[in-house]
């Protein structure tokens, strides 16, 4: 059986991530007539004002050629060095992978093997009256609408999974100016896919450039834990409403939190179930993951199985106060919202609230927990 595909989280491209290092893959994949570059700005995507798709630029459309054919060539010179930084070029790159399976004639032999496909990189447009580039020079996409939440989430899974990546790490690159060593500038190498101090200052010891093991940084990824509570037969599940906001509609969900340094999956569950709600939970089961590029999580989905004994399942919500409300439901009425949701970022629910919709891990911990419930009773009425 396939591992199902989390939304975000589709492998579209051959990231072929051992090539970043050669500056000839890098120069040659920049500059190719089939590249394929996704802009952002100011860390955010854009979406086509004539079909709501996430804008991608080519050598091939007319009206991005003077972008492309402008700034691409002038970035090139800049590698690998401070000058390309954003707060002297105006821009950030970084190289997401190539899409295989395509007609594209970019190729690139290393070890004597070949490397083929369409090269595509995210490109971050961070410009100013200081910086190489200028507003002018990306003057027909500065007008796009950028892209939100609902616009996102109505993206395919593959355009999904290229905006997520290129959005972590421009976000990264964008945050991480200097080095955390010696106070240093950064640049960006490997095609934006690692930072490197600048010091070359061999007297004044910088603990960065100076490691044993590496002499670069790294994309920060947050491992977050998420969790779907229910019992020993999931007859109910335990679902929370959060004090923030997001539309104008009442949501009921799974509880998250951001994982502790020293602490594995499973208790990062139990210390968030109980800090949240306030519920004794010892049974967790990882599930299935998703990236979440708001900034760059890692979701990392459980379910919490509780064993009711009038004492562990009892709410409270007085130690952290993060939550508006929290309540045991009946799984067979989530099944009812299930069966009825017809597509969408949220499922209407009972008395005017609604549940995640299936683009979001917590549907699927959610829908989990169903198909757990429904297969115990399929299994009890055969033995019947």
């Amino acid at each position: 059986m396939s591992t199902p595909v989390s939304f975000f989280g589709q492998q579209v491209l051959n990231r072929v991530s051992f090539l970043r290092c050669s500056k000839e893959f890098v120069k040659k994949s920049l500059n190719h007539d089939s590249t394929i570059f996704i802009p952002f700005i100011e860390g955010e995507a854009l979406i086509s004002p004539e079909n709501g798709n996430l804008v991608q630029l080519s050598y091939s459309t007319k009206s991005y050629q003077n972008i492309l054919s402008t700034v691409i060539p002038a970035y090139t010179t800049l590698l690998n060095s401070t000058r390309s930084r954003s707060d002297e070029s105006g821009i950030n790159l970084t190289f997401l992978g190539l899409l295989e399976e395509t007609d594209s004639t970019f190729n690139f032999e290393w070890s004597n093997i070949a490397y083929k496909g369409t090269p595509y990189f995210g490109l971050d447009i961070r410009v100013t009256d200081n910086t190489l580039f200028k507003k002018a020079d990306f003057e027909s996409i500065f007008s796009f609408p950028q892209m939100t939440r609902d616009h996102i989430f109505e993206q395919t899974n593959a355009d999904a999974s290229l905006y997520s990546q290129g959005r972590m790490y421009l976000d990264w690159l964008a945050k991480y100016k200097f080095c955390p060593g010696c106070g240093s500038k950064l640049f960006p190498v490997d095609a934006g896919t690692k930072l490197q101090c600048s010091n070359e200052n061999k007297s004044l010891h910088c603990n960065v450039r100076d490691a044993r093991v590496n002499n670069v940084c790294f994309p920060r990824t947050d491992p977050t834990v998420i969790i779907a509570m229910t019992n020993s037969d999931y007859s109910k599940c335990c679902l929370a409403r959060s004090k923030k906001r997001y539309g104008d509609f009442v949501l009921y969900s799974t509880i998250a939190g951001f994982m502790e340094p020293s602490e594995t999956i499973e208790e990062a569950c139990v210390r968030e179930i109980w800090e949240e709600t306030g519920i004794s939970c010892k049974n967790v089961d990882i599930v299935r993951s998703q990236p979440w590029p708001y900034p760059c999580s890692l979701m990392i989905g459980c379910l919490g199985i509780v064993e009711f004994n009038f004492h562990n399942e009892v709410i409270n919500l007085n130690h952290d106060d993060e939550l508006l409300d929290a309540q045991w439901f009946e799984t067979t009425e989530i099944i009812q919202a299930l069966d009825d949701y017809t597509g969408g970022i949220r499922v209407p629910f009972k008395n005017g609230t609604n549940l995640p919709g299936s683009t979001t891990i917590a549907h699927q911990l959610i829908k989990q927990v169903c198909e757990n419930y429904k297969r115990l009773r399929t299994a009890a009425a055969s033995h019947l």
